[in-house]
């Protein structure tokens, strides 16, 4: 699991950084927050279809295949996976159809008309998507990581250079032609990344045939055709609910946003500005939460395989070491995304906004913890109780952002708040759940509070080599130079105070340092 994390991880750090060069880029050439906030608009329909496409059956692709491969069945597991890429397939052409046919009327419902050509440019995206996700999910479920962060990286760079190439050669045209430039790239960049999997498949199923040849399939432990079928509609139906809760709600409080600003007593432009501010802010957080995504992606297929086995005090020890994993990276990261919010927007050359990133910086940290939680439960075959608990925090948190957001003192920091307790109702909801119900008894505040410590050590080695770098640099460079640099000085020393504090404290042990630092590199630093 930990090597599993590690491989998405390091995957996930380039998407993101590539990300977030493309952002400052992007945000300036749409001519700042109220372009951007188009650009955002397209791909939060985009995002709310996609998972309704692809959250459920690729996680219940893992799931199963897990299961049936842990009891013995390999075959079956193909079987199951080719059944399933099947329906994703059908389901992925019914959803481009339907976005593509109503890209207008979603556009005027998400309160932004100019986002319909990015809307209709992204509708081919889903199917290559479903396709792209069924065989990352089975790859996944066989435990082999690789293919899933190669097609990532690959995606990624893909997507990026076309969308600047296309959004370059359409802005003489106009913003929404523009918007649909970048939304190609994402396709461009999804069918770059489908190519790459499948690959790896290929050359997978062949090094498996040879590796198990010869073997026999456990008798006692083969479904039908119907009875695969049942167990992935099983599996995958509450979980593509509950991401379509969250992804719809974050649809609805986009097509709200705007409109409450507005009635807080802000112009339509500053209303549009903030909305895009929000849209950078909460790009800028994917960034933290994509290790946590990897953490839960590596995750599930180990406790699912533990718990089929009916071992269930291996199951509770994985769960905890996962969370001990989660609290690692996500405690300093919103300490220093709170702290370095400004700096680091100066850095990246996204203007306003860092006092909204400071705010919402520690969402990180309960974010994590809820989606790491769902991922158990959903390994432990509480697949329905997870997708209630966030249905409850979504409803919450689309009630809050319409009364707060209206009010003018508050206005976009509303939704701060919104946010924050749309998390921490199904935190403990799901908590109870899974010490109650299943037994797991997940150390939830336990394994934060050394991380916390070492967050606060990080901040002391951090802060003063910030502060004098900037008051030198200060003296004999512009702003752009002196934030940067000051900010790349004071994260070499936060990252080594942190590592020195938590080794001395015991909050991390020579495995956790093994999987992180290659061996020369950690025995230079004495780790």
């Amino acid at each position: 699991m930990g090597k599993g994390f590690v491989v998405l991880s390091a995957a996930n750090i380039a998407v993101k950084l590539i990300s977030l060069l493309f952002i400052p880029f992007l945000n300036k050439i749409l001519g700042g927050e109220a372009g951007y906030s188009i650009y955002y608009s397209a791909n939060q329909v985009f995002a709310f279809v996609y998972v309704l496409t692809t959250a459920g059956l690729p996680v219940a692709i893992s799931k199963i295949v897990t299961e049936l491969t842990s009891t013995g069945t390999r075959k079956q597991a193909q079987q199951a996976f080719n059944m399933a890429r099947s329906l994703m397939v059908a389901i992925g052409i019914a959803l481009s159809v339907i976005m593509a046919v109503f890209a207008k009327p979603i556009a005027r419902y998400m309160n932004n008309e100019e986002s319909w050509m990015g809307i209709l440019t992204l509708a081919p995206t889903v199917l290559i998507c479903s396709l792209l996700s069924a065989y990352r999910g089975y790859l996944q479920g066989m435990k082999n990581m690789t293919p899933t962060a190669v097609s990532q990286v690959a995606e990624q760079i893909v997507h990026v250079f076309v969308s600047i190439v296309l959004v370059l050669g359409l802005r003489s045209k106009g913003i929404v032609w523009a918007v649909a430039g970048a939304s190609a790239g994402t396709a461009v960049g999804a069918a770059a990344a489908l190519l790459i999997v499948i690959k790896y498949n290929n050359e997978y199923k062949k090094d498996m045939r040879i590796l198990h040849a010869g073997e026999g399939e456990r008798p006692a432990a083969r479904l039908t055709n119907k009875e695969i079928l049942r167990r992935i509609i099983h599996y995958s139906l509450p979980i593509t609910i509950n991401s379509g809760i969250q992804y719809g709600g974050n649809m609805i409080d986009v097509s709200i946003m705007k409109g409450r600003l507005m009635s807080a007593g802000l112009s339509e432009y500053e209303s549009r500005r903030l909305h895009g501010m929000m849209g950078v802010t909460r790009q800028l957080l994917n960034v933290p939460t994509a290790l946590i995504t990897s953490l839960c992606v590596s995750l599930l297929p180990v406790i699912a395989g533990l718990y089929a086995q009916k071992k269930y005090t291996e199951t509770r020890d994985r769960a905890n070491y996962a969370f001990r994993l989660c609290y690692i990276v996500a405690v300093p990261i919103s300490i220093a995304m709170c702290v370095y919010a400004e700096p680091i927007y100066v850095m990246l050359g996204l203007g306003s906004g860092s006092r909204l990133l400071s705010y919402m910086s520690f969402s990180v940290l309960f974010m994590g913890a809820v989606h790491l939680q769902s991922s158990v439960m959903q390994s432990v075959n509480e697949l329905y109780s997870a997708t209630v608990f966030m249905g409850i925090g979504v409803a919450i948190k689309a009630a809050l952002n319409y009364v707060l957001i209206a009010i003018p003192s508050l206005n976009i920091y509303g939704a701060v708040i919104a946010t924050y307790i749309s998390y921490i109702v199904p935190l403990a909801l799901n908590h109870y759940c899974l010490v109650k119900k299943r037994g797991l008894h997940i150390k939830l505040f336990e394994t934060a509070a050394l991380p916390a410590i070492c967050g606060g050590i990080m901040l002391a080695g951090s802060m003063p080599v910030y502060m004098i770098m900037n008051f030198i640099l200060g003296k004999i460079s512009g702003n752009y130079i002196t934030e940067s640099v000051s900010l790349i000085f004071a994260a070499i020393a936060g990252v080594l105070s942190y590592l020195y504090s938590m080794k001395k404290t015991g909050g991390m042990e020579d495995e956790d340092f093994d999987l992180i630092l290659p061996a020369g590199l950690r025995k230079k630093l004495r780790l």
